[in-house]
C-alpha cells in the first residue's frame, strides 16, 4: 500500500514538471513575435526631409544674387561712392535622393514650416505634385540640371524668400541690362540712371532681377522678362 502511494506521488510530480516545461516553452516561443511587432512599428516612423542649408549670405563679395531694388535704394554716400541697398533672396533646395525616397506620411520642411505629405505624384516632365500640387493647396517640385529639387509656382516661377539685406558698392565699370519688355529692345542702364528719373519703373524683384558682384562691387545688373 505504501509503495502505491509512493509511485502515485512520483507520477504527480512528473506531471507537474511536464506542465511547467510546456508553459516555459510557450512563453519562449511567443517572445520573438513581440520583438518583431516592435521592429515593425519603428520602421513606419516618418522621415523628415530638410532643405539643403542656404549659404547665400555667406559670400556677397563674389556672387550672382537675386535681389529687389526700390526707388531711392541707389545713392551716393558721404565719400562720393555710389551704393545700392539691396534685399537678397533665395529659395528652398532639396537633394534629389531625398525627394526620390519621399513617401506619404513623411514630413518635408520648407522655410514656411513643416508639411506632412498626404500624396505624391509625378508627371512625365519630372514635375512632382505634393499634396495635389499648387492648384489644390499643395506645392510643386521641379529639378534642374544640378540635380536639385525646388518649389515652383504658376508659370514655373521659383518661390523666392528674403534672407537678408546688404549695401554693396557700385563699380565704375557697372553695366545694367534691361530686357524686361518682350516687345521692346534691350535697354542699357548706366549708374547715373538710378540717381535721376531715367529709370521709368522700379519693378526690380527677385523674379526678374540679378546682380553680379565681383571683389565686393556690383559690376552688372540684369532685369529679364517674366510673364
Amino acid at each position: 500500500m505504501r509503495m502505491k502511494k509512493f509511485f502515485g506521488l512520483v507520477l504527480a510530480c512528473l506531471l507537474l514538471v511536464g506542465c511547467a516545461n510546456e508553459k516555459v516553452e510557450a512563453e519562449v516561443n511567443t517572445a520573438p513575435a513581440e520583438e518583431t511587432t516592435t521592429a515593425e512599428v519603428e520602421q513606419t516612423e516618418p522621415n523628415t526631409i530638410h532643405p539643403i542649408p542656404d549659404t547665400t549670405m555667406d559670400n556677397l563679395t563674389d556672387a550672382i544674387l537675386s535681389v529687389s531694388l526700390a526707388e531711392g535704394d541707389a545713392y551716393v554716400d558721404d565719400k562720393g561712392q555710389m551704393q545700392m541697398a539691396l534685399k537678397i533672396y533665395t529659395y528652398d533646395k532639396y537633394d534629389m535622393v531625398d525627394i526620390a525616397a519621399l513617401q506619404v506620411g513623411d514630413i518635408i520642411i520648407t522655410h514656411d514650416g513643416e508639411v506632412e505629405v498626404t500624396s505624391k505624384e509625378q508627371n512625365e516632365a519630372g514635375l512632382i505634385y505634393i499634396n495635389g500640387g499648387e492648384e489644390n493647396g499643395g506645392f510643386d517640385l521641379f529639378t534642374d540640371d544640378c540635380g536639385l529639387y525646388f518649389e515652383t509656382g504658376f508659370n514655373d516661377a521659383t518661390h523666392w524668400y528674403e534672407v537678408g539685406e546688404a549695401v554693396i558698392r557700385v563699380s565704375v565699370d557697372f553695366k545694367g541690362v534691361d530686357s524686361s519688355d518682350p516687345e521692346g529692345e534691350e535697354v542699357i542702364l548706366y549708374p547715373g540712371d538710378f540717381l535721376t528719373d531715367a529709370v521709368e519703373n522700379y519693378d526690380f524683384t527677385p523674379y526678374n532681377t540679378t546682380v553680379r558682384v565681383e571683389e565686393g562691387q556690383i559690376v552688372e545688373l540684369h532685369r529679364s522678362y517674366t510673364p
